[in-house]
């Protein structure tokens, strides 16, 4: 299916029908997959299109965007699925050469633009003019909107004044309405107040009869109006707020929050503090005069692309400054605690990106706003890790230009980029970026500051999650050492270096001595933090687990049974960590012989965690991998093989193929193809899963070594006489231990950080 093209002036209503469009088809569940690009320039064109090919799992961590972009279109070109690309506001064509979406059986791309129709003259794309009222329309849609009859005198004159263009129809209607004037009337009102909308579009021929500046007069008639309304004063700098925002989804919070409410009352001069009541009471007299429309149950409003670009117009750059740098302390002010993602969040989101759009490099001429860095963990928090650590990237360096390579803020910035690009997956590069930024921590910061012991603290996580639990417990050692001398052995980041070195011993095969340590930990937890901490809850978790993988399951199913009321309690029942012990619970009932009790818990996790996470969030993923595996040790290998073969298929969709759990995935295939009898594709399967994990994770990481061992156990079975010695002589790991499941259940149990005081929860 080729293009379709709206075309027509702005004010038109395009965007509005590609909207309906979408609603429809989603609607109807008719659509896998909509991209939606504001179509301003080819690089934001581009920039869209290798998002979406990182949420797809398209791309890799570090790619360029135009390859993410081409394999984008490459995907779109061969996908059975059903999909929708929108170009909106593509007003200069040029923009799309060579990124046009291919045409398609499944696929349809839709445009709207601002430009002439004759301009598009393709076989391929079909142009549908979406054009004015024609003057009768127009007449006769005044003459049904002024409701009292004696006020329709002048409604053909006023049409005609108005250029037919719909969106300036209603909002004289509107005010004449309010006003209780007649079309007359308010064609002399009109008159007095031609404003220009500068540069509306690139070809002014676009606009015939200066109907740019009709549609700016006709606004600031109807914003006076409003401001002259109780509570006057308000309505003019609500607009200059929305204005810098994304017109499609503005939430009403917002404006009523502290930010907001502090600067409203400043703006307009109040010798009292403006009151949400006042604000919303403001929205809707905008929402009657047309400026808005507000969407009560969706708690958001909806303001006309051009409506924002009239208001913009009005202001100087110091005021755009100063309404931008409010938007976003508002935006901060209603973000909610919780990662959980939801259309809030991803509504915030997309008002930081038209904030940041529009100030340009306001928000960061002297720091980086903590907005924008709210938005990155948002998408990491939302399961969109890989996309978390391309936003950091870009940030990074577009930042850089403005504040230095050694600006603490860059420095942020790098150690959020090497936080989520280790959970996105790449262990080993998170920790080589740790390393590259404790180099500069160093010289710029010094050892003892409280930025360079974060970034110590996450190096030597990421460097055990990268297979070196002997090389990260020597370097937490080193670390304790210096939070005792700095903090004094009572803090609480010291405890939490405990906690850390601990782990990563037992990690590096000594569990028996990380319970005896994370019982020591646990009383002096307890002690200086309280029993309800929530530190002192993961100590308790990582003694159970410890327990478990010394032996001693039973002390561990005790310790996990005892830790669930208490996390419920203390955290609520949707918090990651409630659910995470929930899960630490199962896998242990599975080590002392229950599958079948366990796979009836993890059923119930996996639910919750689709109703909190949604089905793409890399916990839910992981859920369905332990799920499919208890299948398989409660008796039906056929059916886990069945069940991880669906997910390996969401996985390398979510996550990539070199993503660490996707190649727990093909060994665990493998492995139960083995149990299913087929023990010679499992063998090969295994070899070629394993030389990928040699390739990614290295030698001597843990899941490494599992796979090397449950390689050798088939291919022992099938007696294969292919010698495995060439492939394994360079391997040997110094300790290797193949557990029941995956060796995956690891949240909770190390501290990373990320903006936090060292040591926080990363």
């Amino acid at each position: 299916m080729g293009a379709q093209i709206l075309a027509g002036m702005g004010g038109v209503g395009k965007t509005q029908l590609a909207a309906q469009l979408v609603r429809h088809l989603v609607g109807r569940r008719r659509l896998h997959l909509l991209v939606w690009v504001t179509a301003a320039s080819q690089d934001a064109i581009v920039a869209r299109y290798a998002e979406a090919a990182s949420v797809l799992g398209l791309t890799e961590v570090g790619v360029a965007p135009t390859d993410g972009a081409t394999r984008l279109l490459a995907w779109l070109a061969h996908t059975d699925r059903r999909w929708l690309i929108v170009l909106d506001n593509l007003d200069n064509p040029a923009d799309a050469a060579g990124w046009w979406p291919p045409m398609s059986a499944t696929g349809r791309t839709l445009v709207t633009s601002r430009v002439r129709e004759d301009l598009w003259g393709t076989d391929t794309r079909a142009v549908i003019p979406v054009g004015l009222f024609r003057p009768d329309e127009a007449i006769a849609y005044l003459r049904s909107a002024v409701v009292d009859p004696v006020n329709r005198e002048g409604a053909a004159e006023l049409a005609a004044d108005l250029g037919y263009l719909p969106i300036a129809l209603a909002q004289a209607a509107a005010y004449i309405r309010e006003r209780h004037l007649s079309c007359a009337s308010y064609r002399h009102e009109f008159a007095d107040r031609h404003i220009r909308l500068r540069e509306l579009l690139p070809d002014p021929t676009a606009l015939p009869d200066e109907h740019a500046a009709q549609l700016d007069a006709t606004w600031s008639l109807s914003i006076d109006a409003v401001d002259r309304l109780e509570p006057a004063g308000l309505a003019t700098p609500i607009l200059h707020l929305a204005a810098l925002l994304d017109p499609h989804a503005i939430p009403i919070d917002l404006f009523t929050s502290a930010a907001a409410l502090a600067h409203l009352t400043r703006v307009a001069a109040s010798t009292e503090t403006v009151t949400p009541n006042q604000v919303r009471r403001t929205l809707q007299h905008l929402h009657r005069y047309h400026l808005i429309a507000l969407d009560l149950d969706a708690g958001l409003i909806r303001m006309h692309a051009l409506v924002q670009r009239a208001t913009r117009d009005r202001l100087d750059a110091d005021r755009i400054h100063a309404a931008g740098s409010v938007a976003a302390d508002a935006l901060l002010d209603s973000w909610p605690d919780s990662e959980r993602e939801s259309d809030a969040t991803a509504a915030l989101r997309g008002n930081v990106t038209a904030l940041h759009h529009h100030t340009d490099s306001l928000l960061h001429t002297s720091r980086i706003h903590p907005v924008l860095v709210r938005a990155g963990v948002s998408l990491g928090g939302a399961g969109l890790v890989a996309a978390a650590a391309d936003y950091f990237r870009r940030l990074h360096q577009i930042a850089s230009d403005h504040l230095g390579a050694d600006h603490l803020d860059i420095l942020m910035t790098r150690l959020e980029t090497a936080r989520w690009s280790g959970r996105a997956g790449d262990a080993a590069g998170a920790a080589s970026a740790y390393a590259a930024l404790l180099s500069d921590q160093l010289r710029v910061l010094g050892p003892d500051h409280p930025l360079t012991l974060v970034t110590r603290n996450n190096l030597a996580v990421w460097q055990g999650a990268a297979g070196d639990a002997i090389g990260a417990a020597g370097a937490f050692s080193e670390l304790l050492a210096d939070h005792v001398r700095l903090l004094g052995d009572d803090h609480s980041q010291t405890l939490t270096t405990r906690n850390n070195l601990a782990y990563q011993r037992g990690q590096a095969g000594d569990a028996v001595g990380a319970a005896r340590a994370f019982a020591e930990l646990l009383a002096d937890f307890v002690r200086v933090l309280g029993p309800d901490h929530p530190k002192t809850l993961i100590a308790r978790s990582n003694l159970a687990r410890f327990h478990g993988m010394g032996g001693n399951v039973g002390a561990a199913i005790h310790g996990f049974t005892r830790l669930l009321p208490d996390v419920r309690r203390i955290l609520g029942p949707d918090h990651p960590d409630t659910m995470a012990t929930r899960e630490h619970l199962a896998y242990f009932r599975i080590r002392a012989g229950d599958p079948s009790g366990a796979a009836s818990a993890l059923a119930k996790v996996l639910n919750d965690r689709m109703r909190i996470l949604g089905p793409d969030h890399p916990h839910t993923l992981t859920n369905r991998l332990h799920l499919a595996c208890c299948r398989g040790a409660d008796g039906d290998p056929a059916g886990a093989c069945t069940d991880l073969a669906e997910l390996l298929q969401d996985q390398v969709r979510v996550l990539g193929p070199d993503h660490p759990d996707t190649l727990v995935t093909r060994r665990e295939i493998a492995r139960w193809q083995g149990h299913s009898g087929d023990t010679r594709k499992a063998v090969r399967d295994l070899r070629e899963v394993f030389q990928d994990m040699l390739r990614v994770l290295g030698p001597h990481h843990t899941e490494t070594a599992s796979t090397r061992g449950e390689f050798t156990r088939l291919q022992a079975i099938a007696e294969d006489p292919t010698s495995v010695t060439d492939i394994l002589a360079d391997t040997q790991p110094d300790h290797v231990h193949v557990h029941d499941m995956p060796r995956k259940l690891k949240t909770q149990h190390s501290y990373g950080s990320g903006r936090r005081a060292p040591g926080a929860p990363g």
